[in-house]
C-alpha cells in the first residue's frame, strides 16, 4: 500500500524538451507554409509522426501553438534591448545598437517573425492583449531613445517620437517580406546599412555636422558590428 501511494504521488514527467522543440517546429513550419486556418491538427501529427490525441499532451489546441511559437520572440527581443533605457551612453549610440539588435534578431528568427506578422489576428483578444503589451514596451525603449536624443540635440526635435518609432520598426519589420538567408547582404552587413539609414534619417544638423556629414555618420564608428573573429576572441 505504501509503495502504490508512493506512485500514486510521484510527479509525472513532462514532455521531453527536444521534442517539444520538434513539435513546435513542425507546428511552425505548417503555419509559414499552409497559413494558420489552412493547417490542421492532424497534419502537424503527420508531420511528427504521431497520432493525433497524442498532440494534446503538447498543447490544449491549435492556437496554443501558435501562441508558443510566438511568445518567446516578444520576450527575447525585448530583453536584448532593455537595457537601453539606462545606457548612460549618447542616445545616437544607443540608436544604433538598438537597430543593430533588432535586425540580428530577426534575421535570427526569420521563421518566427513572418509567423507573428501573418497570424497575430487569430489569437485569442487575451493574448493579443498580452503580446501587445510586451510590443508597447519595446516601442517604448525606441521612443525613450529618441527623446533623450531630442533632448541633447543629437535626435532634430521636429521629428513626431511615435510615428518616427513606428517607421523604424515598419522599414525593419520589412525583413520578412524581403530578406533571405543567404542573400546579398549578411545579417551584420544588413544591420550596419540600416543603421546608417536610420541616424542619417533622424540625425540633427549639428550632430551631423559634428561628425563630419551625413556620410561620415552613417559610417561614424558607433555603426561597426565587431568581426566575428572579434566576437569568438572575447569569448
Amino acid at each position: 500500500m505504501v509503495q502504490n501511494a508512493a506512485k500514486r504521488g510521484r510527479p509525472r514527467r513532462g514532455p521531453d524538451a527536444e521534442r517539444v522543440r520538434e513539435v513546435l517546429d513542425a507546428a511552425a513550419d505548417a503555419f509559414l507554409e499552409n497559413g494558420y486556418d489552412a493547417t490542421s491538427m492532424q497534419g502537424i501529427a503527420d508531420a511528427v509522426g504521431l497520432m493525433k490525441g497524442s498532440l494534446y499532451y503538447y498543447v490544449a489546441s491549435k492556437e496554443d501553438f501558435l501562441f508558443q511559437i510566438i511568445e518567446p520572440a516578444y520576450v527575447t527581443a525585448l530583453d536584448a534591448v532593455a537595457s537601453l533605457s539606462e545606457d548612460p551612453r549618447a542616445p545616437l549610440d544607443r540608436l544604433t545598437d538598438f537597430v543593430h539588435s533588432h535586425v540580428l534578431f530577426v534575421a535570427a528568427n526569420l521563421r518566427t517573425f513572418r509567423i507573428r506578422l501573418r497570424e497575430f489576428s487569430q489569437l485569442s483578444p487575451q493574448r493579443q492583449k498580452q503580446l501587445s503589451r510586451s510590443e508597447d514596451d519595446y516601442y517604448a525603449v525606441l521612443m525613450g531613445i529618441l527623446r533623450d536624443g531630442v533632448d541633447s540635440g543629437d535626435i532634430d526635435p521636429a521629428i513626431d517620437l511615435r510615428l518616427s518609432s513606428v517607421a523604424i520598426l515598419g522599414m525593419l519589420n520589412s525583413m520578412t517580406e524581403w530578406y533571405s538567408v543567404g542573400g546579398r547582404y549578411a545579417p551584420r552587413e544588413l544591420a550596419y546599412q540600416l543603421a546608417g539609414m536610420v541616424l542619417t534619417s533622424l540625425g540633427s544638423d549639428a550632430a551631423t555636422l559634428a561628425t563630419g556629414g551625413p556620410e561620415a555618420l552613417r559610417r561614424s564608428p558607433r555603426n561597426r558590428l565587431p568581426s566575428q573573429t572579434e566576437t569568438e576572441a572575447d569569448n
